[in-house]
This record gives structure tokens, C-alpha cells and sequence, in this order.
């Protein structure tokens, strides 16, 4: 399954607090029952958004390695999590 993950900026959180928890994050998922879990993560950042906005793309069979990605983040990001069907522009759902 396709999960998106909006995070938005915790008002509070500074721009060093954000990159201390992704380098933290780093680190810490390789020794998690998460790691090598899903098939695809992938990280965009809204270009100008304050405050500090991103997506995560990740493709995963188990909900739970979404769940490890938004607990670590929980501290400096209000998270949001979707998941979601890819579908051709002309299809109909």
C-alpha cells in the first residue's frame, strides 16, 4: 500500500531541533523492526511554506512501519497520515 505523510512544523520547533530528529532518525531506524520494511520512502519539502512543510511518499505492506516514521517525528512535526491508491488521470474511482 501507498501512504502519504503531510508534517507540518510544530510552531515551537526550530530549524535545528527539525534537523537534529531527521539525522536522529538516521540513526535510530536501522536498529528498528521498521528497517528494510518498505519499498519506497521518499521526502519533499514545500518550497517557501512557514511554517516548515513536507511529504514523505512511502510504499509499505505493513501500516506499522508508517507508525514507527510518525512516532519518531511526532516531537517537531504535526503529522497527518493518508493512505492512497494510484490511479491514471482519466480513471474513474
Amino acid at each position: 500500500m501507498i501512504f502519504v505523510v503531510v508534517g507540518e512544523a510544530r510552531p515551537s520547533a526550530t530549524l535545528q531541533q527539525i534537523q537534529a530528529n531527521r539525522l536522529a532518525y538516521v540513526d535510530w531506524e536501522p536498529g528498528t523492526p521498521h528497517a528494510g520494511k518498505y519499498e519506497t520512502l521518499a521526502r519533499y519539502e514545500v518550497v517557501g511554506a512557514s511554517p516548515k512543510r513536507t511529504f514523505w511518499v512511502m510504499q509499505a505492506d505493513d501500516p506499522a512501519v508508517i507508525h514507527g516514521l510518525v512516532e519518531h517525528f511526532a516531537d517537531v512535526w504535526q503529522i497527518t497520515t493518508y493512505p492512497v491508491v494510484q490511479r491514471t488521470i482519466g480513471e474513474a474511482a
